[in-house]
């Protein structure tokens, strides 16, 4: 019996050297006076030593400064007692490495100590980037919040109380609702993925607008699959929106007085053309086709017709058209007395007809409804404040009101006059 309890002695003993040796934790044993008897192959590869160069070491000279002092206030107080700790120190390997470690020590019946450490270097790693992380988030300039599956706030960083204007302690417990409409928050609310650059509209303490870009990133615990809380980041783009806007109203304005110069241009253009063509021909049907083209041009009219006035006859005749079928051409000569051009004339000024198909004095509307036009404008053509002829402009009801916003075809209409006023002389 005695053999066989010393062998299975033996065998427990070589059971747990094997488990010490082959151990991931660093093993280290020493007797009452601190200095080393064993350590596991760990132990040495982390302390970057062999066994031997271990060997009746003390224990404090593995350490650094901070921990050494630590290891001897407990082997002088807890170990003395019996009583076994833990705790975090930093060993100093061969070669300087500094290995954080969380040492457990427990005493032995022969007043030795075994100490187990555990290396703490990846933990203190990734201890290191939440603390980073942390601290970026705390004092970061973006708004940083979190809210629960309601929006009910749970914590509130210094970038929200810059953007915002509230402290956490007045946010604590309240809603989104306080800074957002329902309406624009609660969607986001139901989405288990991340949202980037989410444009909202929010409302500071003092009560202006905020305008935030926003990412919205759902949290999922791992025995769920649903979301239970949200982290909102947002950047404040109050500033970029108003230069935005800013800028574009000074694009817009340079673009408009751009075209303003080229509509001008273009005008100055026509009228010369047309004094130019006036003063060089005597050929009035090249004059009346260019006049009625260069008036659809200027106004974007759909059609045009230019006729010459006959006091004698009181008539007036198609001189050129653009815009028109053949149709028209039964209507070549038109009485004067009764008509549109009548009505002009004598209120001194053209004629706007919002719908020609309701003019009673409009004597052709089978005409216009086949053409599509709905209004019209009716420019009395004089000299000398005789009536020689006259321009009818007509749009269908897409261009309705820029027919009566240009403004510079009644001044054109007035050269047009002494234009015509010279072919009505020399015919």
């Amino acid at each position: 019996p005695a053999k066989q309890e010393q062998a299975k002695t033996r065998d427990t003993n070589d059971i747990y050297r094997r488990l010490v040796e082959h151990m991931n934790e660093a093993v280290w044993m020493g007797d009452a006076n601190e200095l080393t008897v064993y350590a596991n192959p760990k132990f040495c590869e982390v302390m970057e030593m062999t066994l031997e160069e271990m060997l009746s070491r003390p224990s404090y000279d593995f350490w650094d400064e901070e921990s050494k002092k630590r290891v001897q206030q407990v082997n002088e107080g807890e170990r003395k007692k019996g009583v076994s700790s833990s705790y975090e120190g930093t060993l100093v390997s061969k070669t300087g490495k500094r290995i954080p470690v969380l040492l457990s020590g427990t005493p032995l019946a022969d007043g030795g100590t075994i100490g187990i450490m555990t290396d703490l270097s990846e933990l203190k790693k990734k201890e290191e980037k939440e603390r980073v992380l942390s601290s970026a988030i705390v004092y970061g300039t973006d708004a940083v919040c979190t809210v629960d599956g309601t929006g009910k706030i749970q914590s509130w960083n210094k970038g929200a109380k810059t953007i915002f204007g509230y402290s956490e302690s007045e946010v604590q417990g309240k809603t989104l609702a306080c800074i957002f409409a329902k309406g624009d928050y609660e969607p986001l609310l139901q989405e288990t993925n991340v949202q980037y650059n989410i444009e909202l509209t929010g409302i500071h303490k003092h009560k202006q607008d905020v305008i935030v870009s926003m990412t919205v990133c759902p949290i999922v615990p791992v025995e769920r699959h649903r979301p239970t809380a949200f982290m909102f980041i947002a950047r404040d783009i109050t500033a970029q929106r108003k230069f935005e806007e800013e800028l574009m109203l000074k694009y817009e304005k340079i673009r408009d007085a751009y075209n303003k110069f080229g509509v001008t241009r273009r005008q100055m253009d026509y009228v010369f053309d047309l004094t130019l063509l006036c003063a060089s021909t005597h050929d009035n049907k090249a004059l009346a086709d260019f006049v009625v083209n260069s008036v659809v041009m200027l106004s974007r009219a759909d059609a045009c017709t230019l006729r010459l006035y006959n006091e004698k006859h009181e008539t007036l005749t198609l001189l050129s058209s653009f815009g028109v079928t053949r149709d028209w051409m039964g209507k070549a000569t038109v009485k004067y007395k009764g008509s549109l051009v009548e009505k002009a004339f004598e209120q001194g000024a053209p004629l706007k007809v919002i719908d020609i198909m309701k003019e009673p004095r409009y004597s052709s509307p089978h005409l216009a409804k086949k053409h599509n036009f709905c209004s019209s404008l009716v420019i009395p053509l004089t000299f000398h404040s005789k009536l020689v002829g006259s321009l009818s402009l007509y749009v269908t009801p897409e261009k309705k009101l820029e027919l009566f916003e240009n403004d510079f075809i009644e001044k054109y209409a007035m050269l047009v006059g002494i234009v015509l006023q010279r072919a009505n002389t020399a015919s």
